[in-house]
């Protein structure tokens, strides 16, 4: 006798699972993230080094090597408009006097004093002062020059009418780039102007990082400008070199 069982339920296909269901697949292992650039200490550091040169720096080496004072050593010429150096005019009229070398030693301390002092006001830029003369000392003046730029001569306003003067007491004059002052004599309103008793007291030319001073310390044969300011601009052409 054999025995039957009913049968059973049929088998059902397995029920499908909503995405969300499914197992997800093991994780790969990560590679260690790397700190950005900026949030690393050392590199911080020299990157803010750097910006900082940058913006500090250059504009200050700008400045200091177009704007500040510059050491390059000046050197005027021994003859400027046909004239000597007074010490040279000395030597020769003395003779190896003793009188002489003693005034030349004068003349040779003035002059390195007065260019330390030049450089001290132009906050220590190269600076030169020399005396010239001609052969009988019976004209003189001095040229200074410092590499820097210097303000533009100055004369104070006169109101020639009120005062009934025919030219102010001081005129400016310009020949080419040199500016020169010159002081005049006392004339009246409605007077002709004798030139001869005008002097030029100093003259300058500036610009560029360097100025170039003359001061007139005679007035024999001292009453054109023009003839001062040529001799600016010679120096001026020599020291430019």
């Amino acid at each position: 006798m054999t025995t039957e069982f009913p049968p059973g339920p049929e088998p059902q296909p397995p029920a499908q699972q909503e995405p969300w269901q499914q197992p997800m697949p093991p994780a790969a292992p990560q590679a260690p993230r790397r700190r950005p650039l900026f949030a690393r200490p050392a590199l911080t550091a020299v990157i803010g080094f750097v910006v900082g040169a940058f913006v500090v720096g250059v504009p200050w080496l700008v400045i200091g090597l177009l704007g500040g004072p510059s050491a390059q050593p000046l050197k005027l010429p021994d003859t400027l408009g046909g004239f000597t150096t007074t010490q040279a005019a000395v030597t020769k009229i003395a003779d190896g006097r003793e009188a002489g070398k003693s005034q030349i030693e004068r003349s040779d301390k003035a002059e390195g004093e007065n260019a330390s002092r030049i450089s001290a006001a132009y906050d220590g830029a190269a600076a030169v002062f020399r005396s010239y003369s001609d052969a009988g000392l019976e004209s003189t003046f001095q040229v200074a020059a410092v590499r820097a730029d210097s303000p533009e001569l100055l004369v104070q306003y006169e109101d020639t009418a009120a005062l009934g003067l025919a030219v102010p007491t001081t005129e400016l004059k310009r020949i080419g780039a040199v500016q020169c002052l010159v002081r005049n004599g006392t004339t009246p309103l409605g007077q002709p102007v004798d030139p001869e008793q005008s002097v030029v007291t100093n003259c300058q030319r500036t610009g560029g990082g360097l100025t170039v001073q003359l001061q007139n310390t005679t007035t024999h044969n001292a009453q054109d400008p023009a003839r001062f300011a040529a001799i600016v601009q010679e120096a001026w052409t020599a020291l430019s070199r």
